[in-house]
């Protein structure tokens, strides 16, 4: 087989693992995916600036640490996963000045590696928030802290793997020109399924099912017949709820047109470069939208997350340094409405837990909000 001056076989370089002739729309095309690609660089960069500073210096602004804020940390790693797919698609620049693209190069492996591990982890976490919110609403608790944290190294190892196990699977020249930019080539459409495709589609589904599930929860404790007991205001947890439920919703919409365009390229199905053109402006906006997104829904993610306490909080409490003891919000439903410790009959009750509005105390006015849970135990 015939090699260039690199060693490199020359049909890597032919039709369609490289575009020799780039059209006036192409080359518009990818000025547009690098003009949004720079857009979410910098809007990405700089939430991951401003939530990093709040880590550090999380005493100046906040009671408690922003960084044992589960759901503000999840954001956080999609964001950054976000950042890197974006830092991708800016090599659109190289290709519309070369008018062409040709690869294996060093800009087509960056790019091809940087979209696939973006993407992947992008996924991931995506289904991890819609998990961590509906484990949130059902069992009215969060996972420790420690347990967390290896979630989340678990989750980018995870990404890592998929995307490392391209080249060592595929050899170094299995990122090539995919429409247009570079990905894993054609050749090796097992790979792209498997690596790729399969994470993506079960995300874009398992969200849906999750989300669905933790709202159905939530319509079906609000039936009549419960017992009314201090709590955590169900206002604020359908929020939050909403909150991360829009950040699936913001993905499988941006990722979907490409997505299928690449299940329809696999079923021999040929699509104009102009679809992908498009697919991949929506594909590179996650960055930017995500982070509009974080900025209008920060407050609902900042709340307590279904912390009951002992006693009624006031204004004045939230700047103490001396905390009232936590319970765990389902030893305390139970304590409050007569159940204790395995030993008599088992009962199924649902429990509303409510929370006095503070500002409303503030103005001498009194107003109870409430969410149900429904919980097992037995009464002695």
């Amino acid at each position: 087989m015939a090699t260039n001056s690199d060693g490199v076989p020359q049909a890597y370089f032919e039709p369609p693992n490289s575009l020799l002739d780039m059209s006036s729309q192409t080359y518009n095309g990818l000025l547009a995916i690098g003009t949004l690609a720079t857009t979410s660089v910098l809007f990405t960069s700089a939430l991951l600036a401003f939530i990093t500073w709040r880590m550090i210096a999380w005493k100046s602004h906040y009671t408690s640490a922003v960084g044992r804020n589960q759901s503000v940390v999840l954001i956080y790693q999609l964001v950054l996963a976000d950042f890197l797919q974006s830092l991708g698609f800016l090599v659109s620049f190289h290709w519309a000045s070369n008018h062409r693209i040709i690869g294996p190069n060093g800009a087509c492996f960056a790019q091809g590696l940087l979209i696939q591990v973006g993407d992947v982890a992008s996924a991931l976490f995506v289904l991890a928030i819609a998990v961590h919110t509906t484990y949130q609403v059902v069992l009215s608790r969060s996972v420790t802290y420690r347990m967390f944290i290896g979630c989340i190294l678990g989750l980018w190892s995870f990404a890592l793997l998929l995307t490392c196990l391209a080249p060592v699977v595929g050899g170094r020249y299995i990122f090539l020109r995919a429409g247009v930019w570079c990905w894993i080539s054609s050749d090796h459409d097992n790979m792209r399924l498997l690596l790729h495709y399969l994470w993506i589609f079960i995300v874009q589904f398992g969200s849906i099912v999750t989300y669905v599930t933790g709202f159905w929860y939530l319509y079906r404790s609000k039936q009549p017949g419960a017992i009314r007991i201090n709590g955590a205001s169900d206002k604020a947890i359908r929020k939050a709820s909403t909150a991360m439920l829009a950040y699936a919703l913001v993905y499988t919409i941006l990722t979907l047109p490409l997505a299928a365009g690449r299940m329809a390229a696999m079923s021999q199905d040929t699509l104009p470069d102009e679809y992908y053109l498009f697919a991949g402006a929506l594909f590179t906006s996650c960055g930017w939208v995500d982070t509009i997104l974080y900025a209008i829904t920060r407050r609902s993610l900042l709340f307590k997350e279904l912390d009951a306490y002992n006693g009624q909080s006031t204004p004045e409490y939230a700047h103490s340094s001396r905390r009232m003891p936590r319970q765990g919000s389902t030893e305390s439903i139970l304590a409050q409405t007569g159940f204790g410790q395995p030993s008599g009959i088992m009962m199924d009750r649902t429990v509303k837990i409510e929370l006095d509005d503070l500002e409303s105390q503030a103005s001498h006015e009194h107003e109870g909000k409430g969410y149900y849970v429904s919980a097992k135990a037995t009464k002695k």
